[in-house]
Formats: structure tokens, C-alpha cells, sequence
């Protein structure tokens, strides 16, 4: 997984982003878009940012 591939292009934000915000303890949507401003401009990287989310939790 190239984690330094923009997830959600409105606000820049990387997988390593993502990663990270879980890593500190984001459980939720919310969380993750609170820490990294993922999901909070358009949305459209929503489905994205979920998928990350259960590919993370699957490994």
C-alpha cells in the first residue's frame, strides 16, 4: 500500500494521515476527520477513507 497517495484531494491529506490518525486512537469517521480534516470539504473520499479504515483493521 503506497501510503503517500492522496485520499482526499480537497484537503490533501495522505493514507499515512489516516494511518496515523488510527494509530493515536481515531475509531470512527468523525475522529479521523476531526484529526485530519479528511472527509470534511466535498465527502467524495468518504468511501475511500472507509475502506482504508477495514483494510487496517483486516491486517
Amino acid at each position: 500500500m503506497n501510503l503517500d497517495k492522496v485520499i482526499c484531494p480537497c484537503k490533501k491529506v495522505k493514507r499515512k494521515a489516516i494511518v496515523k490518525a488510527i494509530a493515536k486512537g481515531a475509531t470512527s469517521l468523525k475522529a479521523i476527520e476531526k484529526q485530519t480534516g479528511a472527509i470534511s470539504k466535498c465527502g467524495k473520499c468518504k468511501k475511500d477513507v472507509k475502506k482504508l479504515i477495514k483494510r487496517l483493521e483486516e491486517a
